[in-house]
């Protein structure tokens, strides 16, 4: 969604896109950020904290977070109250594929104007791999979490206390009896790495632009979403298999008033992110481009060397 401004001879051209290098939209990923590298570590971490709050952009992109957040997390758990309502044998089939087109189609949607991050994990994952600066990432995960809250309230308005409460507000339960919090944990923080490892690989390496294109990108995160979900559903029964969005179960313990393990979808995707990051800096994609930068600078600085 971008605001539209009126030109000199009176036709409506879109504003500027959102552009840092954590967005989705791979034409898009120049670094606005008005910090520079400093010598000193305690000014570099003032300018990383205090840049961008005054930037009236990053606000509104923030709030379409928010607007996205509270829609894909309404249509999440309105779809899987109609997928248990049919109370259909395949049930794996129809979340997955349904992942696959609702991330994929919200991407699309909000990457001009926000980077298309809707879900804490994916901001969280961008912020620590240095690519979503501070005033941004804060800003977007306050948005989702509070778009979750919306979300959550909408289901409950819609459907009804009863209803909402016997479909579990939409997911996000674990059932004790079957399946331990330690395993619930265990399977959240794997799930979150392999989705953060493939989406970051298909969606945020801007050497994959170059591969398949700049429009595949959206569609390939969709189907990674996809697949780890399926992956899962089915394990245990009382467990719906693993969420790698705690904004979205955040939403649906508000639909159905019960915050019971509530931590399990938040230390597990952390841990999943953490994960991801250890390995990103280990061998982040611009590692072979500055290798060449600097072999190229030594070969110009000594001419005479062979």
């Amino acid at each position: 969604m971008e605001d539209l401004i009126s030109d000199s001879r009176g036709r409506l051209i879109p504003t500027q896109a959102t552009q840092f290098p954590g967005s989705f939209a791979p034409d898009l990923r120049r670094d606005s950020r008005r910090y520079v590298k400093s010598t000193r570590w305690e000014r570099t971490v003032f300018q990383y904290l205090t840049d961008g709050w005054d930037d009236i952009n990053i606000w509104k992109s923030a709030f379409i977070e928010f607007v996205g957040e509270t829609a894909l997390c309404y249509l999440s758990g309105m779809i899987d109250t109609v997928i248990g309502n049919f109370h259909t044998t395949q049930p794996a089939a129809y979340v997955g594929v349904t992942n696959v087109f609702l991330i994929s189609l919200f991407i699309f949607a909000m990457a001009p104007s926000s980077g298309g991050h809707v879900n804490p994990v994916i901001t969280f994952a961008t912020m620590t791999a240095g690519l979503t600066g501070f005033s941004r990432g804060v800003l977007y995960l306050i948005a989702q979490t509070f778009g979750a809250a919306t979300a959550g309230a909408l289901i409950r308005g819609s459907l009804g206390g009863k209803l909402a409460t016997a479909y579990q507000g939409g997911g996000c339960l674990l059932d004790t009896k079957v399946l331990e919090v330690g395993q619930a944990y265990l399977i959240e923080s794997m799930t979150t790495f392999i989705m953060l490892f493939l989406a970051f690989g298909v969606g945020l390496d801007p050497r994959c632009g170059q591969m398949f294109g700049p429009k595949m990108g959206p569609l390939l995160v969709g189907c990674v979403l996809g697949l780890t979900a399926f992956s899962t559903i089915g394990i245990a029964e009382g467990f719906p298999g693993a969420n790698m969005n705690p904004a979205r179960c955040f939403a649906f313990a508000v639909a159905r008033k019960d915050f019971r393990h509530q931590w399990v979808w938040w230390a597990g995707p952390i841990t999943g992110t953490m994960a991801q990051t250890i390995v990103y800096h280990i061998a982040p994609p611009y590692h072979r481009e500055k290798a060449l930068e600097r072999a190229a600078s030594q070969v110009q600085s000594s001419p005479g060397k062979v």
